[in-house]
């Protein structure tokens, strides 16, 4: 029997073998053989530490979360609505560029939840995580603005994150992607009120929104 720390060792091996592999070919290249050739371990080992494939393919994706929401904790707090934007642009191109192997293999996940109830589960609850985190740091910059309101704007910011990350590994074309977000941005600046640097009052920005208007 392994000491602890060889198991957890050997465990996170095969974890981050199974990432590269899934990042590098897609989740249906994550067979036994191969993560048994990728982590340089025997047929005994990769089922010493996991009964079926399916359990490394959810554990996988459990640690692509955690790193993913260890990165988006790491962000402080904005001090302004441009903030906030400036800082969902960072995270955003930072994950998909500088973390190219992780968001691919979370990309890749995505269609897996379709026909996977667990992942589906796991990929909810971190979406439900980051537009609460979303709608809380908007509470703070719009204490006027109603939950209603920061809600929806929450959810818009996850369904163009989504949507950016789908035309990144679609295109793989950063310049194509950087003047994508821009439009983005353009909207969202809307919705919080943001015209050429100027932030509006919080009840303007609501105002606005329920009567289409933006000035």
């Amino acid at each position: 029997m392994c000491p602890n720390g060889n198991a957890d060792l050997t465990r996170s091996l095969i974890i981050n073998s199974a990432i590269q592999i899934i990042g590098q070919d897609g989740l249906s290249a994550l067979t036994a053989g191969r993560l048994i050739e990728q982590a340089g371990i025997s047929k005994g080992g990769l089922y010493h530490h996991f009964r079926t494939m399916q359990e490394v393919e959810i554990e996988v994706l459990e640690r692509l979360l955690q790193n993913l929401t260890m990165e988006v904790n790491a962000y402080p707090d904005p001090n302004s609505h441009e903030e906030f934007l400036g800082c969902l642009e960072k995270m955003l191109f930072d994950y998909l560029i500088e973390n190219a192997e992780n968001s691919r293999a979370l990309f890749a996940f995505m269609s897996e939840a379709a026909y996977n109830p667990k992942v589906k589960v796991l990929l909810r609850n971190l979406s439900d995580d980051l537009i609460l985190n979303w709608q809380r740091q908007l509470a703070i910059l719009s204490p006027a603005v109603s939950a209603a309101s920061l809600n929806n704007t929450a959810q818009i910011i996850s369904t163009v994150h989504i949507g950016l990350m789908t035309r990144f590994f679609i295109t793989e074309d950063q310049t194509s992607l950087r003047l994508y977000w821009r439009g983005c941005k353009g909207m969202l600046e809307g919705l919080l009120g943001i015209v050429h640097g100027y932030e509006k009052p919080a009840g303007r920005v609501v105002q606005d929104l329920m009567t289409g208007t933006v000035s």
